[in-house]
């Protein structure tokens, strides 16, 4: 086995950031999916609920609190859920 010239040790690495942002958004899209598991066991399908008690019932499923937040954010962006009243999630 030969030692990697510039060229090759540069794609090697490029190929590695690659599989590593790929990793990162398959993560992203199960702890998505996960949550929204969660928000659908502790709600009735479309119904709004309170947003600590989401928080409370994935903590206590090992997520943590600044996970859960940051998901709750990107769920808003991504349309899925919103916020019809401060304090409370609802699926769109």
């Amino acid at each position: 086995m030969g030692v990697l010239d510039d060229t090759e040790f540069d794609e090697v690495m490029k190929l590695q950031r690659q599989l590593a942002t790929s990793m990162m958004d398959d993560f992203e899209m199960d702890s998505k999916i996960k949550l929204l598991t969660i928000f659908d066991e502790v709600s009735a399908k479309k119904r709004k609920i309170q947003t600590e008690k989401l928080i409370v019932e994935a903590e206590s499923q090992g997520m943590t609190e600044m996970e859960i937040t940051a998901l709750i954010e990107k769920l808003k962006r991504d349309g899925l859920i919103f916020e019809p009243q401060p304090g409370y999630l609802q699926r769109s």
